[in-house]
C-alpha cells in the first residue's frame, strides 16, 4: 500500500491567509509496513502565469509570462533518512511565512496566481517513485494606496450653440481611494448645468485587468461592475448637489505586486448628453482590498528550498528524530 497523506491547515479568521502572515498546519501521513524514503519534504509554493493568443486571420501568436512568489521547503526526515520508517501514523507540524509583497490569489481564463502546500515523498532506490499531495490556500494580499484621499476631480463640457455659451461643469469629491471588499465609496457631486438640455449623470465602477507577457505585450480586459451603476437626471439651467454611494462587492479586490498582470478598478462619472452631443467621461482609480497601516519587521525564513539539490536547511518544532512524531 502506498503512503497515505493528508495536509491539515490551521483555521484562519475568515478562511484565507494574508500576506506577511504565517501559514501553519500539520502533515499527517502513514505507512502500513517499514518503508525507507530518500526524502520527505513539505513545500510552500506560490506561482503565477498568464497566457493568451492573438490572431490576425492568417497567423496566431501566443503570449505568456510566469513568476514565482514563494518557494520554501522543510525536510521532514532530517538526519534519520538512512533508516526505515516503521509502520504507523505520523504527524509533522509545519509553519511557513507569506512575504509582504505578493499578489492575491486569482484564477480566470487568462491568468492563474495560486499558492499551495505540497508534500513530496521520494522512495529510496526507486527511479521516479515520488508521491505528491497538495493543499491549495487562498491568499489575500494587503494593498498599497495609489492616490491621495479625499480625491477631488471633475469634468468640463462645452456644448456647441449658435445662440449662447452652453457648458456643463461637474465637480466631484471621492471620500476615499482605498476600500475593503464589502465597504462603500461615497461620491459627492456638484453639477452646474448651464445649458438648455436635460442631462443624465451616471456613476459606475469599472474593472481593468491588464495582462503582461514576457515580451511586454499587453492584453486589457475591461468590464463594468453592473451592481454599482447609478444615474440621476439634471434639469436644464440648474445647479445640483448630489451624493452617490458606490458599493464594493465582497468578491472584488485589486491585484498588485506582480509583473504578469495588474488588477485595477476605476470610478467612472459620465455626463450623458442628448444626440447629437458627445458624452463626457472622467475616470479615477481606486484600490480595493485591505490596507496594512502598520507593518512589522520582515521575518527571515531559514527554510528556503535550494534551487538544485535538497538539503536540510529548515527547522521544525520536532528536529531530534521522526520517532517523536509517531502516534501509536
Amino acid at each position: 500500500m502506498p503512503v497515505v497523506c493528508q495536509i491539515f491547515l490551521d483555521r484562519t479568521r475568515d478562511g484565507v491567509h494574508r500576506s506577511g502572515e504565517p501559514v501553519r498546519g500539520t502533515l499527517v501521513y502513514s505507512v502500513d509496513k517499514p518503508t525507507k524514503f530518500d526524502s520527505i519534504y513539505i513545500n510552500f509554493i506560490g506561482k503565477g502565469k498568464c497566457r493568451w493568443s492573438e490572431s490576425d486571420g492568417d497567423n496566431t501568436t501566443f503570449y505568456g509570462n510566469k513568476e514565482e512568489y514563494v518557494n520554501q521547503s522543510c525536510n521532514v526526515l532530517h538526519s534519520r533518512s538512512d533508516k526505515k520508517i516503521p509502520a504507523g501514523r505520523y504527524e509533522f507540524p509545519f509553519q511557513f511565512f507569506l512575504p509582504h509583497e505578493i499578489p492575491s490569489s486569482i484564477k480566470n481564463k487568462t491568468c492563474t496566481i495560486e499558492y499551495k502546500i505540497v508534500a513530496e515523498f521520494v522512495k529510496a532506490k526507486f527511479f521516479n517513485a515520488t508521491s505528491k499531495f497538495n493543499a491549495e490556500i487562498t491568499v489575500y494580499a494587503y494593498v498599497d494606496r495609489t492616490c491621495v484621499e479625499p480625491l477631488h476631480f471633475g469634468l468640463h463640457k462645452d456644448l456647441f450653440s449658435l445662440t449662447s455659451n452652453n457648458k456643463v461643469i461637474v465637480k466631484a469629491v471621492l471620500d476615499k481611494t482605498v476600500a475593503a471588499p464589502g465597504e462603500n465609496l461615497t461620491l459627492k457631486l456638484t453639477i452646474n448645468n448651464d445649458s438648455g438640455l436635460v442631462i443624465v449623470i451616471k456613476t459606475q465602477l469599472y474593472r481593468y485587468f491588464t495582462y503582461i507577457s514576457s515580451s511586454k505585450r499587453k492584453k486589457v480586459d475591461k468590464d463594468s461592475v453592473k451592481e454599482t451603476a447609478s444615474a440621476r437626471t439634471i434639469k436644464e439651467r440648474s445647479v445640483s448637489n448630489l451624493m452617490f454611494t458606490i458599493p464594493i462587492l465582497p468578491s472584488l479586490y485589486s491585484i498588485q505586486h506582480t509583473k504578469i498582470m495588474t488588477g485595477e478598478y476605476k470610478v467612472r462619472v459620465t455626463a450623458d448628453l442628448p444626440f447629437p452631443h458627445i458624452n463626457e467621461v472622467v475616470e479615477v482609480p481606486v484600490v480595493i482590498g485591505e490596507r496594512r497601516d502598520r507593518v512589522g519587521p520582515e521575518i527571515m525564513v531559514l527554510n528556503e528550498k535550494p534551487s538544485s539539490t535538497k538539503e536540510d536547511k529548515g527547522e521544525s518544532k520536532y528536529d531530534d528524530n521522526w520517532d517523536k512524531l509517531r502516534i501509536s
